[in-house]
């Protein structure tokens, strides 16, 4: 009985990896059609949060590779902090150009998704009280 599950586990582990890998795949090759300069990885993330929207991936077809690549994310950014370094010389021509260009994204990104969030727990907000008021009659 463990071999049966321990083949049913392995099987699970290589079908997510296989969605995502298919995901990514698709992300690379959109990367390269669009015109518009944007990483595989940021495309294959919107790609794998439309599939979870809209059904296509169940949660339980990535979950649990998904979580062991959160718990060794800190692995994943290895190289790019060896491009980082790898640039230094380019970052000591401007780096206050650059240290300004880093806060003023960070700003900017935490201000959309404080907006973004206060849409989405408004809107929560205001299906609720429908809600409560149907409830009601």
């Amino acid at each position: 009985m463990t071999e049966k599950k321990a083949a049913v586990k392995t099987y699970t582990f290589l079908h997510q990896v296989t969605v995502i890998a298919v995901i990514m795949i698709i992300s690379k090759v959109l990367e390269g059609l669009s015109p518009i300069p944007m990483p595989a990885s940021v495309i294959g993330l919107v790609l794998l949060f439309a599939a979870l929207c809209t059904g296509i991936v169940k949660l339980a077809q990535v979950e649990t590779v998904g979580q062991a690549l959160v718990n060794n994310i800190g692995l994943l950014f290895v190289p790019a902090g060896i491009s980082v370094v790898k640039s230094l010389p380019v970052i000591a021509h401007s780096p206050i150009l650059i240290l300004g260009l880093i806060f003023i994204s960070t700003l900017l990104l935490l201000v959309c998704t404080g907006v973004f969030s206060q849409l989405l727990m408004g809107k929560d907000k205001v299906e609720r009280t429908v809600l409560k008021e149907v409830e009601a009659k």
